[in-house]
């Protein structure tokens, strides 16, 4: 097994959202969006990770591999930003399949044209994060622009439709009088209408729970004003969607 070692932050061996089944989630270091609402500000960068080759993965999977395999269950690499290492997560999505189990990419996007289709090869599931659909406000919020990832969901949902693989699905953090207005939805709409097929979506509470770590970091959390949205937002941004046939997961 060739020596390729990738930057882990941390692994999370019993993971129930992130990708079908029970899952190993391994969280890379590093990261080019700084989303003001991330709630793992300190996978921004490498600053205490960890150095892991495939070795050490298998490793950490095998104790676990009775588990994984049950139900469609395997890894899924998140973060940070797992298409910064290209070549540890390949070799890890690689090896996972000799191993019998499933793929999921957590991701924004952003990964380097040359790199995808050695990732996209081992890939089973991409849970492609869309932080928001207007090029301004994606700006704002990620401080990157928007035509990567979309250009990244349109690639993965072409396959899907040809092939039958890799699954797509859409994440997006909902973050109340932000990316939920009107203009916001409708832009969201418009793009899951125009890819090749439909991709469920995966509506995801904005939450506090990071706060603390923007602190400890000494970062400032500029959306320390804004609460979780109530259940009646999700309902309705839910509601928006599946009127016009989208899949809520």
């Amino acid at each position: 097994m060739s020596k390729v070692y990738g930057k882990i932050h941390s692994v999370e061996t019993m993971g129930t959202r992130d990708g079908p089944g029970l899952r190993c989630v391994f969280f890379f270091a590093g990261c080019g969006f700084r989303c003001r609402f991330c709630h793992n500000p300190d996978t921004f960068t490498e600053k205490g990770s960890s150095r892991m080759s495939l070795e050490n993965a298998i490793e950490r999977l095998e104790p676990l591999l009775p588990y994984l395999r049950g139900g469609e269950g395997g890894i899924t690499a998140s973060g940070g930003e797992p298409t910064l290492q290209p070549d540890f997560l390949r070799g890890l999505f690689r090896l996972a399949h000799v191993l019998g189990l499933s793929t999921a990419l957590d991701t924004n996007g952003t990964c380097e044209p040359s790199k995808r289709a050695g990732i996209i090869k081992y890939t089973d599931t991409v849970l492609l994060d869309i932080k928001a659909s207007t090029s301004d406000l994606h700006k704002w919020l990620t401080g990157n622009g928007i035509e990567r990832t979309l250009e990244f969901g349109r690639i993965i949902a072409d396959m899907h439709a040809e092939k039958g693989r890799p699954r797509l699905v859409l994440r997006r953090v909902v973050l109340p009088g932000i990316n939920n207005t009107a203009v916001e939805i409708a832009e969201f709409v418009k793009y899951i209408q125009s890819l090749a097929k439909m991709p469920p979506v995966e509506l995801i509470p904005y939450h506090k729970m990071g706060v603390h770590k923007w602190e400890e970091l000494g970062f400032h959390y500029t959306l320390a004003d804004l609460e979780p949205p109530t259940s009646s937002c999700m309902k309705k941004f839910t509601g928006t969607l599946e009127e016009v046939g989208v899949r809520i997961i």
